[in-house]
């Protein structure tokens, strides 16, 4: 049949994904891995702690969504060839939906159900499923639930899907082009991040393949060693026994865990989970992208609640992950105006059935014999290299635009006399009326408060740093929006001081919510619970139809421990943001921690079951502690005081 791509809608059950709230993140985000402390070998860092980020700001937070599924057309891209059937799904990061073997008649990945969007990105909506592409700061990619740039290459025959964008905080650009030749067994997945900057930056990239958790699954990977983490602490351990558990049979793992393998350079990159007959989907790659990972959810009731919580009937996963360092402990350094590129492949693989549960060494070199055959080192080196004039560098019909924020980085930089981002790259055109564009043009921001139905944006380059202050000391300096954007520009920096003048010169023109959440969010860093508590609710006050910022601020109540003001506001909230499950969670926690166990109690549980809340963070034991407290003032039988199993999300115990 050749090889075809094909542009589709298609129905799936959705809850809806790519909403952001308006409100600027920076209230901080929690990432496990920029808490870790390294116990390892000098010489061995894995670069521990390198390239942490304290906020994901100027990202906006997407955390407006709810657990409600409907059947909604999604927008898909199939590459399809005789041998693989490969479906993208732009609006998610362009994640790989699925991989169907054609010859075999079986789904190398896990594919979920439903989308249903959780609280475990760094910009807090993510969803399981798929392969997933992460790059610039430890965690997910800030683009997992959005939509990126599309475009199809035209190379002597073959079309080529290309999706890209211009990454904010790393201010890198990066592409994915994915090919499928007509007689090749592996998608051809080639990647490309570009450094423009005059400085260097820390970079991050892993490609995160969801299979399916199988009672008797085997990872396969050519490592002795392997890097994770326990309490806190980074230490390497041998494989594949570690404490008395074989890791390469995922299922036997009984916590959640991480597992990266430190694999020798000399040796063939690879990662797969084999089935009891032998066979599974394995990925492998040119030498760049040196990590290979397992992660498991584990065993525990926790593990099994986020296994169903993310889903509906698809099942239980684990993830098997690729990327450029050998751990998520750290980033790499990334030189000044360079590029990276490396060529990924995905595909079959099969080995005699006979091997599956014998000899691990013994499996592991049947495996990398067996890869070896379908695909060789060395040619996917050459792929590489043939593949940048003739694929790479070629510009594409563009057929999705991504976000605007590539479009405006070329207008700065053409101001700049700096070179474009990728000339092979369309970022589009912005808006001459664009506030960013009017800021580096004409000394201004264009807009004020009032400007209802234009969409708030921010920005926390240097570049619109130093516009913002002269704004404000000219052109701006009776505008509250200005002095409201640059104090965030000094909250993101540690400059807090200087920040709340901003905010309170902003709120002296002119009130508005957004700036008594900044104000809250400020106080709330100095530690200042009486003036943050205040600004909380007069921004709740001011706008309590805005989900995102009740949200917000009654994170921040809870912080400040003000129970009593917190249940006094949610008792004026409209009906529909009353009702939601983030804001009753936390008007249940309130009440035990008044001792008001009961009213507690019936917020927890309904007629219609236990309450699920919609963004519960990633390793937050928030409802299990909850029902911990209340249960400590019940009187009666043990099993009532159980922790009931839908609120119990801990995953290691």
């Amino acid at each position: 049949m050749g090889t075809t791509l094909s542009f589709k809608k298609e129905i799936m059950s959705v809850s809806k994904w790519n909403e952001s709230g308006m409100v600027p993140f920076i209230s901080g985000i929690s990432i496990l891995q920029n808490t870790l402390e390294s116990k390892l070998e000098a010489g061995d860092s894995a670069n521990v702690g390198f390239g942490t980020v304290d906020t994901i700001y100027p990202y906006t937070e997407q955390n407006i969504y709810t657990r409600a599924i409907t059947q909604e057309a999604v927008e898909v891209v199939h590459l399809e060839n005789d041998y693989l059937k490969a479906t993208f799904i732009p609006g998610l990061g362009g994640r790989l939906w699925s991989l169907y073997d054609k010859v075999a008649r079986r789904q190398l990945l896990y594919v979920n159900d439903v989308i249903r969007p959780s609280n475990l990105a760094v910009r807090n909506a993510w969803v399981s499923g798929g392969v997933e592409w992460n790059i610039g700061v430890i965690g997910h990619s800030p683009y997992t639930c959005d939509q990126l740039f599309v475009g199809v290459v035209e190379v002597e025959g073959m079309e080529v899907l290309r999706m890209y964008e211009y990454e904010r905080i790393r201010k890198v650009t990066y592409q994915m082009d994915f090919f499928l030749p007509e007689d090749s067994k592996f998608l051809m997945c080639r990647m490309r991040i570009v450094n423009p900057n005059k400085e260097e930056v820390p970079m991050y990239w892993w490609s995160n393949m969801a299979v399916p958790e199988l009672e008797k699954g085997r990872l396969v990977v050519d490592a002795n060693s392997a890097y994770t983490n326990k309490a806190g602490s980074v230490y390497k351990v041998g494989v594949p026994i570690v404490e008395g558990v074989d890791i390469s049979r995922p299922k036997q793992i009984p916590n959640s865990v991480d597992y990266f393998f430190d694999i020798a350079k000399e040796r063939r990159k690879y990662i797969t989970q084999l089935d009891e007959s032998g066979y599974g989907m394995i990925q492998t790659s040119t030498s760049r992208l040196q990590g290979r990972k397992l992660f498991v959810w584990g065993q525990t009731k926790g593990s099994s609640r986020w296994q169903s919580y993310l889903t509906q009937q698809a099942g239980p996963y684990i993830e098997i992950q690729a990327g450029l360092a050998k751990t998520q402990y750290g980033c790499l350094p990334m030189e000044a105006e360079s590029t990276w590129e490396w060529l990924e492949g995905y595909g079959a693989i099969q080995v005699e059935s006979t091997l599956v549960q014998g000899d691990w060494y013994t499996l592991r070199k049947a495996v990398g014999d067996a890869l070896e055959d379908s695909l060789k080192a060395k040619d996917l080196e050459v792929y590489l290299e043939e593949t940048r004039e003739s694929i790479a560098l070629l510009p594409a019909h563009l057929v999705q635009t991504g976000s605007v924020f590539g479009a405006i980085e070329n207008r700065r930089r053409k101001i700049a006399l700096e070179s474009p981002l990728s000339i092979h790259l369309d970022f589009g055109i912005v808006a001459k009326k664009n506030e960013w564009v009017q800021l580096l043009t004409k000394g201004t921001l264009g807009r004020t408060w009032a400007d209802e139905k234009r969409t708030i944006s921010y920005m926390a380059d240097e570049t619109y740093f130093r516009l913002l202050q002269r704004a404000v000391e000219k052109k701006d300096k009776d505008n509250s929006y200005t002095w409201y954007q640059l104090g965030l520009i000094y909250l993101v920096r540690k400059q807090i001081d200087e920040g709340i003048a901003c905010f309170k010169q902003a709120q002296d023109l002119e009130v508005h919510p957004f700036i008594k959440h900044a104000l809250a969010v400020a106080h709330s860093l100095k530690e200042e619970r009486t003036l943050a508590t205040t600004y909380s609710i007069e921004a709740i006050w001011l706008m309590p139809n805005n989900k995102g910022l009740v949200k917000d601020c009654i994170g921040i109540l809870m912080a400040c421990e003000a129970y009593g003001p917190l249940l006094e506001v949610c008792e004026a909230l409209p009906a529909q943001i009353k009702q939601n499950t983030r804001v009753k969670i936390s008007r249940a926690h309130a009440h035990a921690q008044l001792g008001q166990i009961e009213e507690a109690k019936a917020l927890l549980k309904s007629e219609d079951g236990w309450i699920e809340v919609e963004d519960i963070r990633e390793g937050d034991a928030f409802t299990s502690t909850l029902w911990e407290g209340i249960a400590s003032t019940i009187e009666g039988k043990q099993e009532e005081n159980t922790l009931p199993d839908a609120l119990d999300f801990r995953a290691i115990l």
